[in-house]
C-alpha cells in the first residue's frame, strides 16, 4: 500500500509541476532548439521528475521515512530569481529609508574597513557629505522613508544622485576589495539603527513591489557638477525586479505535503529573508530560516555581526517568526553554511539535510559536503565559471546526466548526490525554463555554460571517466593554470581548503560534541 501511495504521489506531483511548462529533453552543450526561441516557462522534465522521485523516495509515504526529513535552500537567486537585498537597498536609497544621522552613517560605513586602503576614506567622505546635504534639506530620515511628494522632489536634486550612486558603487567596491568575511556582513550595516520589525517591513515592501516589476537594468552616475574627492563615479548596472516562480512554490508545497521540512539558509539579513518568505507566499511551506544575524543593542541594530547569540527563526505563521533554541554561530555563506546547519539544524533533526538548492560558490560547501545529501538543484546563472563553485556543479550536473546516465535512484544507489541544472529566463517577469539552459537579462539566446572552460572541464571528465567524488575533490580547490599539479591546464576551483565530497557525516551527537 505504501508503495502504491508513493507512486500515486509522484504521479500527482509530476502532473502538477508539468502544468508550469512544456516537457522538453535536455540539450547537449551549445544546442538550442526552435522551441527555446519562444517564451517558455516551467521546470525542465528532468527537474520535475527528480522532485517527484525525491518526495516518493524520502517523503512520509516512503518505507524508510523517520519523520526527520528536511531540505535546505539558499534564497537569493535560488528560491528567488535575483537578490532580495540588492532590490531592497535600491528601494532604501530611492526613499532614503535610513535610521542613522550623519555621524551614525559614517560609523556604519567605516565598520570593518581599513580607512587607509583602497580610497575607503575618500568614498566615505563623499557619501557622508552628500548625506549631510540631504539630511538638512529633506531629513531627518526614518526607516519608512520619505513620502512620495518629497521623494519626487529629492530625486531631482543632484545631491541625491551623488549619494545614491556612490552608496551603491561603494557596495561593489567593498565586495571587490575585501574578503567574504568582511563584505558579507558589511551590507547589514545599512540597516543600523532600525528595529527588527522595521527591517522586516522594508524588505517586505521591496519584495512586494519588485515582484510586479519586469526585469530592467539600472545605471546610476554621480553628477559632474558636485565637487568631491572621487569625482564622477559610474555605478555598475544592477537589476530591478525579483520574484519566486510558481515552480518553486509548487516544489516547496510538495515537500511540505510529503512530510519534508523546508529550511532557508541565506546570506541576506535574517529579518529580510523572513519578510521575503511571507511576501512571496511561501510561509505555509517554509519551516524556518537561517540567515545573517546583526547585533541587536537596546532594541535596534548596531553595525556589527552577532556570532554568539544570533539564532535561526521558526516560522509560526502570519508573520510570527520566533528564535529557535540554538544559535547559528556562523556567517551563513561558504563554509559557514555548513557550520550554521550543524549548529542549528543537526541537533534538531539528528541528521544532515536530504537535499540542497543553490546558485553560487556560497552554497557549494553545504551542497557537496553533507553525506546525507541525496539531491541538489543548481539554478543556472549561465555566468558561473569553473573558478566558481556553481560553475563546477553546473558541469557536474550535465556530466552526471549525459555520461553517467543518472537519475535520482541511480545516483543514490551509487552513493552519490544527484545534481540537476535548472535553467531560467531572467527577462520580463522572470520564469524557469523547461531546459538546463538560461536566457540571461537582455539576451534572447539560451546559454548552458559561462564559457569554453566549462566545456573543456566537461570533456575532461568524460575522457577520464571521473566519479562524482573524483570530480569535486579534484576541482574544488583554487588551482592556477600553470600549477604543475593541474591536470586540466586551465585555472579552476575557488576554495583554499575543501573538506571533501560527502565529508560531513552529521549527527546530533557529533554536533553536540562540537558545540
Amino acid at each position: 500500500m505504501k508503495k502504491l501511495t508513493s507512486l500515486l504521489l509522484a504521479f500527482a506531483l509530476l502532473l502538477s509541476l508539468a502544468a508550469c511548462g512544456e516537457k522538453k529533453t535536455t540539450e547537449q552543450p551549445g544546442e538550442t532548439s526552435a522551441a527555446d526561441e519562444q517564451k517558455a516557462a516551467g521546470f525542465s522534465e528532468q527537474t520535475r521528475k527528480a522532485v517527484a522521485d525525491f518526495v516518493a523516495m524520502y517523503g512520509k509515504d516512503s518505507a524508510g521515512y523517520r519523520g526527520n526529513a528536511y531540505v535546505v535552500s539558499d534564497f537569493d537567486n535560488t528560491t528567488s530569481v535575483f537578490d532580495i537585498t540588492y532590490q531592497t537597498i535600491a528601494c532604501q536609497l530611492e526613499r532614503m529609508a535610513f535610521a542613522m544621522d550623519v555621524e551614525a552613517l559614517k560609523t556604519a560605513l567605516a565598520s570593518g574597513l581599513d580607512l587607509n586602503a583602497d580610497q575607503n576614506a575618500d568614498w566615505i567622505a563623499d557619501i557622508t557629505a552628500a548625506y549631510s546635504h540631504l539630511w538638512e534639506k529633506y531629513g531627518p530620515f526614518t526607516p519608512a522613508g520619505v513620502d512620495d511628494e518629497t521623494r519626487k522632489t529629492m530625486q531631482e536634486d543632484a545631491w541625491w544622485m551623488e549619494f545614491a550612486a556612490k552608496m551603491r558603487a561603494f557596495l561593489f567596491h567593498v565586495e571587490d576589495t575585501t574578503p567574504e568575511e568582511v563584505n558579507y556582513v558589511w551590507i547589514l550595516y545599512w540597516f543600523s539603527g532600525m528595529k527588527p520589525e522595521e527591517v522586516y517591513a522594508l524588505f517586505y515592501r521591496s519584495c512586494s513591489e519588485n515582484e510586479k516589476v519586469e526585469t530592467q537594468s539600472v545605471e546610476w552616475k554621480s553628477p559632474a557638477q558636485i565637487e568631491s574627492r572621487l569625482g564622477v563615479i559610474e555605478c555598475a548596472p544592477f537589476q530591478r525586479g525579483v520574484s519566486v516562480t510558481q515552480d518553486v512554490k509548487d516544489m516547496f508545497k510538495a515537500f511540505h505535503d510529503g512530510g519534508i521540512d523546508v529550511w532557508i539558509c541565506s546570506a541576506s539579513h535574517l529579518d529580510g529573508v523572513c519578510a521575503a518568505v511571507d511576501a512571496f507566499g511561501l510561509s505555509e511551506y517554509v519551516t524556518g530560516v537561517i540567515a545573517m544575524t546583526q547585533t541587536l543593542k537596546n532594541g535596534v541594530y548596531a553595525p556589527s555581526y552577532d556570532y554568539e547569540t544570533g539564532y535561526a527563526r521558526d516560522n509560526r505563521g502570519n508573520g510570527n517568526w520566533q528564535p529557535t533554541e540554538l544559535a547559528i554561530r556562523a556567517m551563513p555563506g561558504l563554509e559557514g553554511k555548513v557550520t550554521a546547519i550543524e549548529n542549528a539544524l543537526v541537533p534538531r533533526y539528528g541528521c544532515g539535510p536530504l537535499a540542497g538548492f543553490m546558485d553560487s560558490s556560497g552554497d557549494f560547501n553545504f551542497c557537496t559536503e553533507f553525506d546525507s545529501m541525496k539531491f541538489v538543484i543548481c539554478y543556472n546563472r549561465a555566468n558561473r565559471k569553473i573558478t566558481e563553485g556553481a560553475g563546477l556543479v553546473a558541469v557536474l550536473a550535465v556530466y552526471q546526466q549525459q555520461t553517467l546516465g543518472y537519475d535520482l535512484a541511480a545516483a543514490n544507489a551509487a552513493g552519490d548526490t544527484y545534481y540537476v541544472l535548472q535553467g531560467r529566463d531572467e527577462n520580463g517577469l522572470r520564469t524557469m525554463r523547461p531546459s538546463n539552459e538560461t536566457i540571461r537579462l537582455g539576451e534572447t539566446q539560451a546559454r548552458l555554460f559561462a564559457n569554453e572552460d566549462n566545456d573543456a572541464l566537461l570533456q575532461y571528465a568524460v575522457g577520464h571517466s571521473l566519479t562524482t567524488a573524483d570530480f569535486l575533490n579534484t576541482f574544488a580547490r583554487a588551482t592556477a593554470a600553470d600549477d604543475p599539479n593541474n591536470p586540466l591546464g586551465l585555472a579552476f576551483g575557488h576554495l583554499k581548503n575543501y573538506r571533501g565530497y560527502h565529508s560531513v557525516a552529521a549527527t546530533a551527537a557529533q554536533a553536540d560534541a562540537a558545540a
